[in-house]
């Protein structure tokens, strides 16, 4: 799940979109082998089979055809690598070789109408690691631990202690987008606690939002060209009115701007780019960076509801924190309280294993022989794609987890209450066995300050709130299978909840 990678996040999502067109699977050839026959023609009910459930298709190929196999797609060959143990000689080859920047600039063109001269998205992570890690994580999450006071108490009045019913998906993507937009791009006015300040936010961040979910309702169809008439004339009306809210002119006004947005404005200025393009580059950047926060949020937070086993350990490791400190309630969060959580972020590393599901693609800039690391070694020729599924293996991969459908809130934790990190496939221990953050030289950047936040907003919830499933016995809804391959999974539809104020 890469929080803050927009060019590694676009091109898996392109991959997403090619492979609709799929056609037959077969076994990846050996170095010696002739060359697969390019004349067959792609079967229509792959395509159709993909295009309903990736996982399910992949799933299948894998067991017909092993840990790698190719799929003919419009004219191309892509490989598929499910093998854990041989990600290496992926995800650390050299950007000569192979390399994700080509198609990235379709999909920012097609989704967001973007085109930058010049893009290197290696400058551009040298400037996301120096403003999003290190010295700057502390004042990112000191900013995030105020907008979110902002964004969850609008209303300190006696009412607001009555029971609310409102959907969880759209209570942790809203909560979550509104004061991560704020944390990145800044606050309407410097004072956070000023109430006029924290109102003119509160309806600044909350029109964002609504706008920001109708698109996102309708990029998986764009990125597949696949909008009707009605739906393009939607999606740039609703670009249109993000880009004015995003405008340069709008965040040259604001206070308290991270310096990632800082840092990120400057680069498009030193790239040439005009303000309108800008103002599309910073929608662009809104959508990879608060997309998958939210949905993560909610699924953790699902689990937790269905799990009371669990939300009783969340809850004694977090009231135990705060004790520790000789505080009553929350007060403030800081890195040393973050990290001193095992229980939860076990949960929500078991959470992310469940529903974060990114493609992570390469394109075969030369022939080139791919070796795995059982010894076997494979030819893949120049502009073919190579493409890892991390979500069906290692995630779901029932030789490495127990009931891997199942969520196991302490399955990552050892006897004495550590991280877990010993996790086996084929008697060999793993080196990648949860994937959500990408891997090698693609490890997402902002991994860091995303789960703080997400760390931050539910302890803020569960501290400050009573929080209950409407209906109890409503079962975990199942995936939006259009968005495999883009990160964090969204729900088919919400579940209802109710939450107070505690007394």
């Amino acid at each position: 799940m890469c929080w803050a990678l927009t060019a590694g996040l676009l091109a898996t999502g392109l991959l997403l979109l090619l492979l609709l067109l799929a056609g037959r699977a077969q076994r990846t050839r050996l170095p010696n082998e002739p060359p697969l026959d390019r004349g067959f023609v792609p079967r229509l009910g792959h395509a159709m089979e993909f295009g309903k459930d990736a996982a399910s298709f992949l799933s299948k190929m894998k067991q017909k055809h092993g840990d790698i196999f190719t799929i003919q797609v419009a004219g191309k060959f892509i490989t598929i690598l499910l093998d854990p143990h041989s990600y290496d000689s992926v995800l650390w080859e050299s950007s000569g070789k192979l390399d994700f920047n080509k198609y990235a600039r379709i999909l920012m063109d097609r989704m967001f109408d973007v085109k930058l001269p010049d893009y290197d998205p290696s400058e551009e992570k040298v400037r996301l690691r120096a403003a999003l890690q290190n010295k700057n994580l502390p004042s990112l999450t000191k900013a995030m631990f105020f907008n979110l006071q902002t964004v969850l108490f609008p209303d300190p009045s006696p009412l607001s202690r009555q029971w609310a019913e409102e959907g969880l998906f759209h209570l942790s993507y809203s909560i979550m987008l509104r004061a991560g937009y704020l944390t990145l791009y800044g606050n309407e006015e410097e004072n956070y606690s000023d109430p006029s300040c924290q109102n003119k936010d509160r309806a600044h961040s909350a029109e964002v939002y609504n706008q920001f979910y109708k698109l996102d309702q309708l990029l998986m169809r764009a990125a597949r060209s696949m909008l009707t008439a009605a739906e393009k004339k939607e999606a740039a009306s609703i670009k249109e009115h993000l880009w004015k809210l995003l405008s340069v002119k709008r965040l040259n006004s604001k206070a308290n701007k991270s310096s990632w947005i800082e840092s990120y404005m400057q680069h498009l200025q030193e790239l040439g780019v005009d303000e309108d393009m800008q103002s599309r580059a910073m929608l662009m950047q809104l959508w990879a960076t608060q997309c998958n926060a939210g949905p993560a949020v909610f699924w953790l937070l699902l689990f937790l509801l269905k799990h009371h086993a669990a939300m009783a350990a969340v809850q004694g490791e977090l009231e135990k924190v705060i004790r520790n400190r000789g505080q009553k309630r929350m007060q403030g969060i800081s890195q040393e309280m973050l990290d001193s959580t095992p229980v939860f972020d076990s949960v929500l590393n078991e959470t992310l294993r469940l529903t974060a599901a990114p493609f992570i693609s390469r394109e075969v800039l030369a022939d080139m022989e791919l070796r795995l690391a059982d010894g076997r070694k494979f030819s893949l020729r120049k502009e073919d794609r190579l493409c890892l599924f991390p979500y069906l293996s290692p995630q779901m991969d029932s030789e490495i987890y127990e009931d891997p459908e199942k969520f196991k809130y302490d399955r990552f934790l050892t006897a004495d209450n550590t991280e877990k990190r010993d996790f086996y496939k084929g008697g060999e221990r793993l080196k990648y066995y949860n994937m959500p953050w990408g891997a090698g030289i693609n490890t997402c950047i902002g991994k860091y300050h995303a789960v703080n936040s997400i760390k931050q907003f539910v302890f803020i919830l569960l501290t400050n709130f009573d929080l209950e499933l409407k209906d109890p016995e409503e079962r975990i809804p199942g995936f939006d299978k259009g968005r495999y391959g883009f990160g964090m999974l969204q729900p088919e539809h919400d579940i209802i909840i109710r939450y107070k104020l505690k007394d």
